[in-house]
């Protein structure tokens, strides 16, 4: 719907497409390197426990998301420890408030990389 999604991608994004961008740039900014939007992204995570990091991190999604993207809500925000490693993310759940529709953010604190996309509702077996 903007500008340059009809002049670079040769088409008007979909609201879907556009909040998934904007989230992707949002969580994936460092906090404070925005002088003139102190509060936008996420603070660096070392120097803390676990515990601290996930209530730090918990505490500014949901800010950042409520400040900058109000077209989203968040509705959980969980624990998942992937596979052997046993390393933690934080899965969060959230919803576009004018359809309703699931998306999932996938959070790796440790390496700062996420991955933003529609949750996928599971199919119903009949």
């Amino acid at each position: 719907m903007s500008f340059l999604s009809r002049r670079f991608l040769g088409r008007e994004e979909t609201l879907l497409e556009e909040v998934l961008r904007n989230l992707h740039h949002l969580l994936n900014a460092k906090r404070g390197a925005a002088s003139f939007l102190p509060g936008f992204g996420l603070s660096e995570t070392g120097f803390r426990t676990a515990e601290e990091m996930l209530g730090q991190l918990g505490a500014e999604i949901r800010e950042n998301i409520r400040l900058y993207e109000p077209r989203v809500e968040v509705t959980e925000i969980e624990e998942d420890y992937e596979g052997e490693n046993g390393r933690l993310r934080l899965v969060v759940h959230c919803r576009l408030r004018h359809t309703a529709e699931p998306l999932s953010v996938l959070i790796d604190p440790y390496t700062r990389a996420m991955a933003v996309a529609p949750q996928t509702q599971p199919e119903e077996e009949e």
